[in-house]
């Protein structure tokens, strides 16, 4: 096991493996809180929670689109564990490990290389890097996922992030209200608290993954003043229905939440089979305006693929000619740095 985030050779390997056919075989581990959920659940519900963590042969059929590192996260990499893609955010790759795996992660391929938790010689390079940086005033912590760690490690990691700067900005990226709920307990909480300004960006696709204890644990961190907000991911054959995504992000602002984008499937390899037609998409969210206030509705964006930054797919389709800007079975759009990039149908 590595001391944490990704080596050098792992950072090269990600980069130059990643127009290879080969997919990297991601791990598959479903949580007990998450078992349980599929247990519970009706049988619709439970076969879309059961798409989203358990292998299936379709992983093995890759896309001439698909690519390792679908979002060229590699391109801004300032450490292999540290990137600085937008001027006043860094994300932190904190650990390849992940309470259960995703089948459908854009990381599925850093995740399966890599594991551990940051080493403290890790820690500190990113904490030097933040002191020389001024102009960052954000933080997101992820990975794999930064709940996969022990107590001692996230604490400790989040307070040394929290002594560089005051104001600086955390935002902890994680599915462990889902996947393990029963890690918000009193003394986390606390922590929490002790490192503000922070934010719990909670991973939710499916309104059958809001059970008892995973709305406990989002409605501790709301009554001890920590705000969440969520990330869903449009999937084939688990959420691609408007009154499933309405229900979801109607019961997440009743309990306080904020639903914060709804994400295109990105292009990671063995993912086709996840995604939605953009068309289709585009249907999708159509009807949510028609469901939902805007406290309810969430930004509907993509990542575009290697390194265009988030585009914002809502704006877009606002405008009843949907299919318009798809020429060529491709969508294209201007990315952050001004270049074009496309995007599949």
């Amino acid at each position: 096991m590595s001391d944490g985030g990704m080596n050098a050779a792992q950072h090269d390997n990600w980069r130059d493996e990643n127009d290879s056919r080969t997919v990297i075989r991601l791990p598959e581990h479903v949580s007990p809180a998450f078992q349980a959920l599929i247990t519970s659940a009706e049988p619709a519900a439970s076969a879309a929670l059961r798409r989203q963590v358990l292998s299936s042969d379709s992983e093995q059929l890759v896309s001439e689109e698909e690519r390792g590192d679908p979002l060229g996260e590699a391109r801004y990499c300032v450490t292999p564990y540290l990137v600085h893609q937008y001027p006043n955010r860094v994300l932190l790759l904190s650990t390849g490990r992940c309470i259960s795996y995703c089948r459908y992660c854009f990381r599925r391929e850093f995740t399966a290389r890599s594991s551990g938790f940051l080493s403290e010689a890790q820690i500190g390079t990113v904490t030097s890097y933040l002191k020389t940086h001024p102009e960052v005033q954000e933080i997101l912590v992820s990975g794999g996922d930064p709940m996969s760690g022990g107590f001692g490690e996230i604490k400790h990691l989040l307070e040394c992030l929290r002594s560089v700067c005051s104001d600086l900005l955390i935002r902890l990226c994680t599915r462990a209200p889902v996947f393990a709920p029963e890690l918000f307990t009193e003394a986390f909480i606390m922590l929490l608290r002790s490192v503000r300004p922070l934010w719990v960006i909670a991973h939710i696709n499916h309104p059958a993954e809001l059970g008892k204890a995973q709305r406990q644990a989002l409605t501790r961190c709301i009554d001890s003043g920590i705000p969440v907000q969520t990330q869903t991911v449009l999937l084939r054959g688990v959420n691609d229905e408007p009154a499933v995504l309405a229900e979801l992000f109607h019961a997440l602002v009743c309990m306080g939440v904020k639903p914060g984008y709804l994400f295109q499937t990105d292009l990671a390899r063995g993912t086709a089979h996840f995604r939605v037609p953009l068309e289709k998409a585009a249907s999708i969210w159509k009807e949510l305006r028609t469901r939902l206030s805007g406290l309810s509705l969430p930004q509907f964006a993509v990542d575009l693929p290697n390194g265009g930054g988030k585009f914002p797919l809502s704006a877009l389709l606002r405008y009843e000619d949907i299919i318009s800007p798809l020429q060529d079975g491709r969508f294209s759009a201007r990315g952050i740095d001004g270049k074009t990039y496309t995007y599949p149908r």
